[in-house]
């Protein structure tokens, strides 16, 4: 019996020895990870921002003078051609102020021509008298008179001209008012907006249409932050998207950049233009704007599968070094699509685990899967 104990016994310590080492064996083996090198990007920095599309000329058409609105030829988003005549106003007063001047002017030129009149009898007096008072015929005081009449009328014949160029310059006035009583299209392009109605009582300079010239590129003007503005230059290339075209990219580049910011919104205003292309983009339309920079930044990217865990702008991987499975925080710049975008933390060539590193603890043994 005693035997039977004490081979029972071996046998157990035997077991258990083999299991111990099998299981020794199986922790120093290292376990199998999915990994990928870091790499070095250069990234260009990108700005992103929506707004309205508008006609890069649009300017807001009035009438000179006041008056009432006579007639309306043109409808919003009407197409129109350079001198075509879209509204006017009443014009019976107008006339009747042209009509005025032109007879002011008239009544002016009657004056010069009686003060010239004036003038050539004065002359031919004040010569008789002046011959007269030499033979000692004419008494100084009667030559003294005729001098005084002379001088009067010269002073009556100035005070003529400029009565006439006065009133040559109402019937200007006149006739300028009675053009601009009419609103002509000052160059090819559309109706964007109208601001009155037939029979509306207006005032000088009030707008009446929004217009946008045909000959200008059509702009997306969008608003943007100081940190955003400070990276943007002239001539940035940039694609649109509408959602009328959602599957369509518009290429444009900006051409203005605002000097100042909005007094309200602390903004500043960009505007991309668009390149010539086809397809009928309406005035109005919110375009997605991304603008492509000047300035690239050196990062390093490595899959997003990659990040452990972040917090705000930091984050924690793990890598493979020397074997073994290391924890390593980084700072994040930007995620992506299916990129994480890194500013520190890493070098390229590092060897990132993209997937079992949450069942690894730091110092494990570890290699990539396809080794």
């Amino acid at each position: 019996m005693k035997n039977i104990l004490v081979i029972a016994a071996l046998a157990a310590v035997i077991s258990a020895c083999t299991t111990q080492a099998q299981n020794q064996a199986q922790a120093a083996e290292p376990k199998e990870v999915q990994a990928e090198a870091a790499q070095a990007v250069e990234y260009q920095n990108t700005v992103f921002a929506t707004g309205p599309l508008a006609a890069a000329a649009e300017a807001k058409l009035s009438f000179k003078t006041g008056g009432i609105i006579a007639q309306v030829m043109v409808r919003e988003g009407q197409k129109v051609r350079k001198g075509q005549l879209l509204a006017k106003l009443e014009l019976d007063e107008i006339q009747a102020q042209s009509q005025q001047a032109d007879l002011g002017e008239e009544q002016a030129a009657i004056t010069l021509d009686n003060a010239r009149l004036a003038l050539q009898l004065a002359e031919r007096d004040f010569r008789n008298v002046s011959g007269l008072y030499a033979d000692s015929v004419a008494t100084l005081e009667q030559l003294e008179n005729v001098e005084v009449q002379l001088n009067n009328a010269k002073n009556q014949l100035a005070a003529a001209e400029k009565g006439l160029a006065f009133s040559q310059q109402g019937v200007e006035v006149a006739q300028f008012n009675l053009r601009y009583s009419s609103i002509v299209a000052p160059a090819d392009g559309i109706i964007l907006r109208q601001f009155a109605e037939v029979n509306e009582l207006v005032g000088p300079g009030t707008p009446i249409f929004m217009f946008g010239s045909r000959k200008e590129a059509q702009v997306v003007k969008v608003a943007v932050t100081d940190k955003d503005i400070i990276h943007l230059n002239l001539g940035d290339p940039a694609t649109i998207q509408f959602d009328a075209y959602p599957l369509v990219e518009f290429a444009g580049n900006v051409r203005e950049l605002a000097g100042a910011a909005d007094p309200f919104t602390g903004t500043y205003q960009v505007e991309i233009e668009l390149e010539p292309q086809a397809r009928t983009l309406v005035n109005g339309f919110v375009g997605s704007v991304t603008i492509y920079t000047q300035q690239k930044t050196p990062l390093i990217s490595i899959p997003v599968d990659g990040l452990l865990k972040a917090d705000g702008e930091m984050g924690e991987v793990m890598l493979i070094e020397e074997g073994k499975a290391r924890l390593r925080p980084i700072g994040i710049h930007h995620i992506e699509d299916e990129e994480l975008l890194l500013r520190e933390g890493l070098q390229a060539g590092e060897v990132v685990i993209t997937a079992g590193a949450s069942y690894l603890e730091e110092g494990d043994l570890v290699k990539p899967a396809d080794q």
